[in-house]
């Protein structure tokens, strides 16, 4: 399973992993304006590959450039969700899947406005298990508008159950039959849903008039129903399956967070090997050349103010540059351990991050993420191996999948939302540091220092001079 978030050229992601579809193609959102997007689902429709698209039925759509029908015309599919005019969400967040193998959601839109506004999606590559739930939200969104008899009423079953129960009782067999046929036609044809199979076998016990068979299998049929809660609001599934997008969108920009954070702190630690002599040297004739001129000019303020800028200038760099020699280095990793790493890393904070957990688990979940980022940030391969290896065996669950009270439900995914926003706003306010921008334009780190290193060398040469004469 691989997972990254993107912050940057969105758009441009989710063209080129939809080119690269070959089979499937299944997008629901809730706005759907980007022609460029809609003209590459219309070329893929053309190709054989099975596009559907699921969309708000609201005016921001249809008032659009595209022409729906285009897509339908090349093959694919278009399923308009929710009555005409009104606002419909299918989910806070959208999503596509592709080839049932990548998973595409976030906050991102699917519309022209959103390639200027800053939001964020993660792509996530082999996770079968998430890719089928999404799926499975798919189909119930879809057959929720346009094959409602698909959905199987478990609650108007056990109902009809527990009422055939109470009529075989009564020994009439008028009843029986009634509340056979019932049950029955509860039963959506072309189902695939394997607890279907129990109830085959009761009505079949029915059918031959063994009720007494038919009783014992019911009782244990709707006792086991009721013990999964079957009651449950049909929201709550869609909210615990945003839950758990919304932990691995919140996962993923931490991840890059990181590796923003990391490679800054990996360039600053390079700059301070390769540079901090030099520029201790420079600053140093500089605060000589300082003084000389100071001593000259006595009276000149002015002069005596550029002399402890450059005494302070020299002192503070002096210790910062000692303070960062002495400090722990991280390991060394060829190219292949360092893939290793992030991969392991990024397995490890999908298991552990504080914020997909519940409130009990925080603390410890806390204590392992603070001490995987340290071995991360630290090159710490075999740290973060044992890690993940202990992670794997199943010690934190998500928020997700373990609470189902709707109110609770809602409040943890407004609160996952705002966490979400707030890293975006994080990442985009590192991405504005002049420390970034610096490093993101630099290709070739050794060819910088080298480029760097004639350059200071030729100051302190010239600084050299001054002071001589």
């Amino acid at each position: 399973m691989k997972s990254q978030a993107y912050f940057e050229k969105i758009h441009k992601h989710i063209e080129n992993n939809l080119k690269s579809s070959k089979t499937s193609i299944r997008i629901a959102v809730a706005w759907f304006t980007d022609t460029k997007l809609f003209d590459i689902l219309c070329e893929k429709a053309k190709e054989g590959i099975q596009v559907e698209l699921l969309m708000a039925n609201h005016e921001i759509n249809h008032d659009s450039n595209i022409k729906y029908r285009d897509l339908i015309n090349d093959g694919g599919q278009i399923f308009w969700i929710g009555k005409e005019g009104a606002y419909a969400p299918l989910m806070h967040n959208k999503f596509c899947i592709i080839d049932n193998t990548i998973l595409i959601f976030g906050s991102y839109n699917w519309t022209q406005k959103a390639k200027s506004n800053h939001e964020s999606i993660t792509v996530i590559e082999e996770d079968y298990n998430l890719i089928l739930d999404f799926n499975q939200e798919f189909d119930k969104i879809k057959d929720k508008y346009y094959n409602p008899n698909a959905e199987i009423d478990w609650i108007k079953i056990v109902i009809r159950l527990e009422t055939l129960v109470n009529v075989i009782k009564l020994e009439d067999l008028e009843d029986i039959n009634y509340q056979i046929d019932k049950t029955k036609s509860l039963i959506p044809k072309n189902h695939s849903d394997k607890k279907l199979d129990s109830l085959t076998i009761i009505l079949n016990h029915c059918s031959k008039k063994e009720f007494s068979q038919a009783v014992v299998l019911i009782q244990k049929f709707t006792s086991e129903f009721k013990k999964i809660s079957i009651y449950n609001d049909p929201e709550i599934p869609a909210l615990q399956l945003e839950i758990r997008s919304l932990e691995y969108q919140i996962s993923s920009l931490s991840d890059e967070k990181t590796d923003i954070e990391k490679n800054i702190r990996s360039f600053e630690l390079k700059y301070n090997e390769e540079l901090g002599g030099l520029i201790t040297k420079i600053l140093h004739y500089k605060k000589v050349v300082a003084e000389k001129i100071a001593k000259e000019s006595i009276k000149d303020k002015q002069k005596q103010q550029e002399y402890e800028e450059a005494k302070f200038d020299y002192e503070d760099f002096s210790k910062s540059y000692n303070d960062k020699l002495n400090e722990p280095k991280p390991f060394v990793l060829d190219e292949e351990k360092q893939n290793e790493l992030k991969k392991n890393y990024r397995k490890a904070t999908k298991l552990c991050h504080p914020d997909k957990v519940t409130d009990d688990q925080k603390e410890l979940a806390t204590k392992i993420f603070t001490d995987l980022k340290n071995a991360y940030d630290n090159n710490n391969l075999k740290k973060v191996n044992q890690i993940l290896n202990d992670l794997e065996k199943g010690i934190f669950k998500s928020q997700g999948e373990t609470i189902d009270k709707k109110d609770k439900l809602k409040i943890i995914r407004e609160n996952l939302i705002r966490k979400r926003n707030e890293l975006e706003e994080i990442l985009l306010s590192i991405k504005n540091t002049d420390a970034f921008n610096k490093i993101s334009h630099i290709k070739n780190w050794d060819n910088y220092f080298e480029k760097t290193k004639e350059e200071f060398n030729k100051i302190l040469e010239e600084l050299e001079n001054e002071i001589i004469i």
